[in-house]
């Protein structure tokens, strides 16, 4: 069949867009999509996940706590918004008892109906959907990977990190960064495989453990990650973005940008060319377990869109409403569709 000049002329330009659109959102082009697992689970509350004697209980606190609203935080959320959420209590003369912890401490008091409030860092799995709660996003963190300060690249593309945790690249020299090529020495992965059965987060990378190189060192906590890159000088990890800042870590490593594209470019991030970020989810109920206080103040953290933004680098949901991330309610859903 023939195509005149005028069709193959379009047909050109077609291709040239798709593949300039393909590459501007953030180089995917050398990710291997069958390794990663799911970024988000959506889904309904379900009532097979707990008794009906448990659906109608209220929130009891437990024994001794004297507040307004008791509140559970992952420590990526606990920094950027305890200041926010002590200022709003102040403000309208409310006690606000806010504990920090891990994602798995924020589920454990909200399953025993203990606390009004929780933050995560990670999008929910299904069996986080208990009859009640709702999720709402305040906003994604970036994902930044790590180095060595001594070490001299600056960039590594998302399918490279792919291919240093699977063991597919095992020497520096391998990477496309100019630099890599006068490195000697064999890359040593360092990796903390929180929240196994949440979605995104580290899963974007490799979809579970049986995945990664056995010869991987697995850490689990922030402070050992951090420890672990920065006291080998071939060590490489990530953390989330504000980690490098925190006082206790600047200086001891740094970060690189990720496929051409620097962490602290908060358009590229809020426009999904920055491709490796966490979701951070905040909870309130509905029915009986319901705090009209709780409310208000998601409401109040949905609305300080400055104030949010300013702390541990967090992209407010605002901005990915305009960017096309896909939203359901209150909850972050999907990743632009663009």
């Amino acid at each position: 069949m023939k195509i005149n000049k005028r069709i193959r002329s379009i047909l050109v330009v077609a291709v040239i867009v798709e593949l300039f659109s393909f590459t501007a959102w953030g180089g995917q082009d050398d990710i291997d999509f069958a390794l990663q697992g799911p970024a988000f689970t959506p889904g309904k509350p379900n009532p097979a996940l707990v008794s009906p004697e448990w659906i109608k209980q209220g929130i009891v606190y437990p024994s001794g706590v004297k507040a307004d609203l008791r509140v559970e935080m992952d420590q990526n959320l606990y920094g950027a918004l305890t200041p926010i959420v002590e200022n709003y209590a102040k403000e309208n003369k409310l006690v606000i008892q806010v504990n920090k912890g891990t994602c798995g401490t924020s589920s454990g008091p909200l399953s025993k109906k203990e606390s009004d409030m929780a933050g995560f860092c990670c999008s929910p799995a299904p069996f986080d959907r208990l009859p009640g709660i709702v999720f709402h996003t305040i906003g994604i963190v970036p994902t930044v990977f790590i180095t060595h300060p001594n070490n001299p690249i600056t960039n590594v593309s998302f399918g490279e990190v792919q291919k240093i945790y699977s063991g597919e690249i095992r020497e520096w020299k391998e990477l496309s960064d100019p630099q890599a090529k006068t490195l000697q020495g064999t890359i040593r992965p360092v990796a903390r495989l929180h929240c196994e059965t949440r979605p995104g987060h580290w899963r974007d990378i490799l979809d579970n453990k049986n995945l990664f190189l056995q010869q991987t060192h697995f850490v689990s906590s922030i402070p050992d990650m951090v420890d672990a890159v920065a006291a080998n000088p071939n060590g490489f990890g990530w953390v989330s973005r504000w980690v490098v800042e925190d006082a206790a870590n600047k200086g001891r490593v740094k970060w690189l940008k990720l496929n051409g594209v620097d962490a602290d470019d908060t358009q590229a991030v809020a426009s999904g060319k920055y491709p490796y970020f966490k979701v951070m989810d905040m909870t309130t109920w509905e029915g009986t377990p319901a705090n009209p206080k709780a409310n208000q103040l998601i409401d109040s953290l949905l609305n300080h869109f400055d104030s949010v933004q300013q702390k541990a680098f967090i992209v407010h949901a605002t901005q990915l409403r305009q960017n096309g991330w896909l939203f359901e309610g209150n909850e972050l859903i999907g990743k632009p569709t663009k």
